[in-house]
């Protein structure tokens, strides 16, 4: 299956299974009737806040969405082999890696680059990393996790999309800053943070040149933890 098919194959499905309308289905999804109807007959402008709420509201498995791999849900490839992708190779992971790797566990929420967002701390995939890298790094692989990163504010440096790898033992701002995982107002987002050491404040700074500073007192700014490395698809 092409993208759009697999998004028309899986509408369609949730639409018979479930007795919903068209009008049903966009309210889920963020677009109009008109809009589901061209995705069902595989036209039409795919947008991601559509994909997102296959994803969130109809449990659609994202990487089979975007990327044909796996299973649309469980038990698909029982009831309907033909909508199903090759198996994940990070969905089969022994459970130990090698003497030379270590694994990291990406947890299934995003972490916000723009206005705040609480990621999903479930996790049910892991990313193997070199052994000795980590060391050098300083960091141990219990105390760190993989999150994609949702919004622009950080663009160019990390865009929508990107894989972050957060060291969550390092929750103290260096004095030279960084881009660290913070939390403000229980809104949890990646932002790049400068030290004002005589004024008791953090500068929040978003590399995107749209967004202005910040200077917040550092007794409201928690710190999750340091952005170390970060992965991107080619293609989007």
């Amino acid at each position: 299956m092409f993208f759009e098919e697999r998004v028309a194959w899986v509408i369609s499905l949730i639409k018979e299974k479930n007795s919903l309308t068209n009008v049903q289905i966009g309210e889920k999804l963020g677009i109009d009737k008109n809009t589901v109807a061209a995705y069902i007959h595989g036209k039409g402008d795919l947008k991601g806040v559509a994909l997102a709420g296959l994803v969130k509201h109809y449990d659609v498995n994202g990487e089979w969405l975007i990327a044909g791999i796996g299973e649309p849900f469980p038990g698909a490839r029982i009831k309907f082999p033909e909508a199903c992708g090759p198996e994940s190779p990070l969905l089969h992971q022994p459970e130990q890696p090698s003497e030379d790797f270590v694994f990291i566990r990406q947890v299934n929420g995003k972490i916000s680059a723009g206005g705040g967002l609480a990621p999903d701390d479930t996790s049910d995939v892991r990313a193997a990393f070199r052994r000795d890298w980590i060391k050098k790094k300083g960091g141990k692989p219990e105390n760190m996790s993989l999150i994609r990163v949702d919004g622009d504010s950080m663009d160019p440096t990390l865009l929508s999309g990107d894989m972050v790898l957060v060291d969550h033992a390092r929750n103290v701002v260096a004095s030279q800053g960084g881009i660290y995982a913070i939390s403000m107002d229980h809104e949890i987002m990646i932002k790049r943070i400068q030290v004002l050491h005589d004024q008791g404040k953090y500068r929040i700074i978003s590399d995107n040149k749209q967004y202005p500073p910040q200077e917040i007192d550092a007794d409201k700014v928690a710190i999750n933890g340091k952005v170390l490395w970060f992965a991107r698809e080619m293609e989007r």
